[in-house]
């Protein structure tokens, strides 16, 4: 067991607290993994050493009830009690420790339906690269877990998690495919050609003693994955790859999907397998940036254009570098292409915010 990854669990002392220790609970004794609990405390101005020790030891003794529950399922757990930001806390554990999940409250469904929008817990799941385990409600037992799948890339891992969930909880798998038209006429035959790659993709998976239960249905993808996600334990939806120059980035499927269910959701995020290059050309990029904005402050437009120009070009979904190019392209007189990179810049700003 000592050589699992663990499960990060962002620990709040709130209404949702014994919520999440019935969540790791099941979850460690079923995923086999050691749990590393993260506690955030409050940054208080000029605190002495001592003020600060006194709030780890309050802490510690609010922990210790539900220590002793999770020791008593077998479970290896260890507490981290620190001072700083709590998304910050649990990121950087994640990373260090190769995360098997994280795993963090997510709003009371029954005070308030939608996600709320800059909670702990939405700013963990848009920076993760780890899967990320929201915790709403009861543990899935007994009830499905929903799996939309679109084909591609990110929605196909995130099937791989759902039937691993699906068999961990001993739960019924359900696999949605939602199938869109703007004229709303999708015939019977349409959605029996959509089924077909849906099963094709099942039977390259290891379905021994799941029940799995394959729906397409035609509407709009979020309304008809939350409508689905009413009676299920748990929603599985993965979103696209990670990308450091736009963490925050899920995708509005996802995001909304998130925002509205009410039942318990992992995220599943597609990450660059090739992370190492890909570390490299935003190195590089950000090395570019900062050569044209020190050129800009010399006067030196003409030669910042070029390194902007190619910034742009290989960042086309960056707001950032979209509104420096802007810039450069009106300090150099073409305004025309400046007024339509700030339009692209505002369009970016607009995507994310509108999640």
């Amino acid at each position: 067991m000592t050589d699992a990854h663990p499960l990060i669990v962002g620990m709040p002392f709130d209404d949702e607290t014994e919520e999440i220790v019935a969540a790791i609970r099941e979850l460690g004794q079923r995923l086999r993994c050691p749990i590393v609990i993260v506690h955030a405390l409050a940054r208080r101005r000029l605190e002495s050493e001592r003020g600060e020790a006194d709030r780890v030891a309050e802490v510690e003794a609010q922990l210790a009830p539900h220590l002793e529950l999770l020791h008593a399922a077998g479970l290896s757990v260890r507490v981290e009690v620190a001072v700083g930001k709590a998304a910050d806390l649990v990121l950087d554990r994640a990373h260090r420790e190769h995360a098997e999940l994280i795993v963090t409250g997510g709003g009371q469904a029954a005070t308030v339906r939608r996600w709320l929008v800059g909670s702990v817990a939405e700013e963990v799941v848009r920076r993760a690269s780890a899967p990320v385990w929201v915790v709403r409600g009861d543990p899935p037992i007994g009830r499905p877990v929903l799996c939309p799948v679109d084909l591609s890339p990110q929605s196909k891992q995130a099937l791989e998690a759902a039937i691993r969930m699906a068999r961990a909880f001993e739960s019924s798998l359900r696999v949605l495919r939602v199938v869109t038209d703007e004229t709303d006429e999708v015939s019977e035959q349409v959605l029996d050609t959509a089924r077909a790659p849906l099963e094709a993709l099942l039977a390259k998976h290891d379905l021994n003693g799941v029940e799995v239960d394959v729906q397409v249905v035609r509407g709009e993808p979020v309304e008809r994955i939350v409508e689905w996600a009413d009676d299920a334990g748990l929603v599985v939806v993965g979103s696209r790859g990670f990308d450091p120059m736009a963490p925050a980035w899920l995708g509005p499927v996802t995001s909304r999907t998130l925002r509205y269910s009410s039942c318990n959701a992992l995220t599943i995020r597609e990450v660059d397998v090739d992370l190492k290059r890909r570390e490299t050309a935003i190195a590089k990029l950000a090395d570019d940036y900062e050569v044209a904005w020190a050129l800009m402050n010399e006067d030196r437009e003409a030669e910042a254009l070029p390194l902007l120009e190619s910034a742009a070009r290989r960042a086309p979904a960056n707001a950032t570098i979209q509104e420096g190019f802007a810039i450069v392209l009106d300090r150099v007189g073409r305004h025309v292409e400046a007024r339509g990179r700030r339009e692209i810049a505002a369009m970016i700003r607009k995507r994310i915010d509108g999640q």
